[in-house]
């Protein structure tokens, strides 16, 4: 980022009350999953795997729902644990939480695995689902996991957020001074 750009952003930040944080130094070894990336499904359904994914997915992962249940999530193994537990626990408060437990461990992949040119085959049940036909999609990073969408319905959301966020500075502002 140019300096003219960084120190625009500081001052249009600051003239909305909305200074950013130091970064914490663990997040900035850590930057989780980032980056879009748009590839084709191959006849047998095999998506490759963006190189910069790959050590952080580990040799084995989870393949399942998004959390929206929209698209597919590729999570790595203690992540993919983690978001079970927290609607395992949810479920002691709410007894609908029981079927989105349900239906997120239905179309969960435990121990998926990449072959050694870096693909993985999407597991026919929940590619047909989450994807329908699509044969070429957005390999999103969201920070503790990968996104796999349609690339038309990735293009979709791209518009909806700018609709939804025309500021995104006033936005953040906003919800900094919730405090």
């Amino acid at each position: 980022m140019s300096d003219n750009r960084e120190a625009a952003e500081q001052q249009h930040a600051a003239a909305q009350g909305a200074l950013a944080a130091p970064v914490d130094t663990a997040l900035a070894l850590d930057p989780g999953f980032t980056g879009k990336y748009t590839h084709g499904l191959d006849g047998k359904g095999r998506l490759i795997i963006p190189v910069v994914f790959r050590a952080a997915l580990g040799e084995k992962f989870a393949v399942c729902p998004s959390p929206d249940f929209r698209n597919i999530a590729i999570y790595p193994l203690t992540a993919w644990i983690e978001r079970r537990n927290e609607y395992i626990s949810l479920c002691k408060k709410d007894a609908n939480m029981r079927r989105i437990l349900d239906m997120y461990t239905k179309y969960s992949f435990v121990d998926s695995e990449m072959d050694t040119q870096g693909r993985l085959l999407l597991p026919l049940s929940l590619r047909q689902k989450m994807l329908g036909d699509a044969k070429e999609v957005d390999i999103d990073g969201s920070y503790d996991h990968i996104i796999v969408q349609d690339s038309h319905r990735g293009e979709e959301e791209d518009l909806r957020f700018n609709d939804d966020f025309p500021d995104v500075y006033a936005y953040v502002a906003s919800v900094q001074r919730m405090g």
